[in-house]
């Protein structure tokens, strides 16, 4: 079986915690979110987090109502925006996604026409 690296793998540690900070989520909320990332179901990620179903079903809710979405992919695209709001502004100290951002040599990362 051959193990693939995790979608919760796109985002460095210091950057979820800057994310979870900025957002105020807690530990487990956290926990949550990265599993969704990683594309597990809310059943796998029980079984991951050994706990019930219907407590990940309550946290998914509550994410929901405090990130104000109302479906899955409306969640993870408020984490994307956080986070790009974060690797954004001076100084913050997350890392963006593509390390040569700063060099101007990310693959999508287009040039700016003057």
């Amino acid at each position: 079986m051959t193990q693939t690296a995790s979608g919760s793998a796109i985002f460095s540690e210091r950057a979820w915690d800057e994310v979870a900070r900025n957002l105020g989520l807690s530990r487990r909320e956290l926990e949550i979110l990265r599993n969704m990332f990683d594309g597990l179901t809310e059943s796998a990620i029980a079984t991951n987090l050994g706990t019930s179903l219907r407590t990940v079903h309550t946290h998914m809710e509550r994410l929901h109502r405090k990130l104000h979405v109302t479906h899955r992919v409306a969640l993870v695209l408020r984490v994307m925006v956080e986070f790009l709001q974060l690797a954004g502004a001076p100084g913050s100290g997350v890392p963006p996604i593509c390390a040569r951002r700063t060099a101007g040599r990310c693959p999508l990362q287009r040039k700016r026409s003057v």
